[in-house]
């Protein structure tokens, strides 16, 4: 006796579809995503199997214009290209040296004159300068102050901000700028650091402008406490000389 299976098989046009839904994801454009530093080097990579040992001819294209074409045996590189890049051959892989910023751009292969649908966004990017925090606004008598991460960020964007209290990374907080409020008092230096995909920097500590106001008003009574003390003692002394003369003149 045979059993029936609870797993239905396809057939006919069922296979097909499969197929096909599998066919479309292997074939599935990829975007791959690449940030570098200005100055340093890159090696892109064309899609995972697209060069084989049939190859005949590769062309890396950086948007629509020609970087790199070999045609066996004949291999040529163009304009900013020439002398900073290198082609293997035998994998593809297309090695930039010395980037500069005019190297941010989509880079795309085509090999045997088909087009392969596979992009590569290269970013290059300046590194982050070291910030310096300023209470870019903090009014006297205000119960919050505002304080601002601030540098020249020009060519090293995306850059993430970063604030720490005492060392301690303040959760939540990616702004540029941060209000600081009087009851934060307990804190005794604030930091920030700026950070992008190659690079990260870190500021001098920043006193906290309410700490400084916490321990004047705490030293203010201290003070007026001390004061009082001290010219309680001193009457008391001058009273104690006065009883003491006036008992002398009243024995003589």
């Amino acid at each position: 006796m045979i059993l029936s299976s609870p797993i239905k098989t396809l057939s006919g046009p069922g296979w097909l579809v499969v197929v096909l839904a599998a066919a479309s994801v292997s074939s599935a454009p990829t975007t791959v995503t690449i940030y570098k530093k200005v100055g340093g080097e890159v090696t892109l990579k064309p899609k995972q199997g697209s060069v084989t040992n049939a190859t005949k001819n590769l062309e890396w294209k950086v948007g629509k214009d020609l970087a790199v074409d070999f045609d066996p045996p004949d291999l040529t590189y163009y304009n900013i290209f020439k002398g900073r890049s290198n082609l293997n051959i035998q994998t593809g892989e297309l090695t930039i040296t010395n980037l500069t910023y005019d190297f941010t751009e989509v880079y795309t292969t085509e090999i045997d004159k088909s087009v392969i649908d596979h992009e590569i966004l290269l970013f290059v990017l300046a590194p982050v300068p070291i910030p310096t925090i300023a209470p870019s606004s903090c009014p006297e008598g205000s119960t919050t102050c505002t304080l601002t991460c601030e540098g020249n960020t020009t060519r090293a964007e995306p850059v993430q901000y970063i604030w720490m209290a005492d060392n301690k990374e303040v959760p939540g907080l990616t702004d540029k700028t941060y209000t600081v409020k009087n009851d934060s008092s307990g804190v005794g230096e604030f930091t920030c650091k700026m950070k992008n995909p190659v690079s990260e920097e870190r500021s001098k500590p920043f006193s906290n402008p309410f700490k400084a106001l916490y321990n004047s008003a705490e030293s203010g009574p201290k003070i007026s406490r001390g004061l009082t003390v001290l010219v309680i003692l001193l009457s008391a002394v001058i009273l104690v000389v006065i009883i003491h003369r006036m008992k002398t003149g009243n024995e003589s």
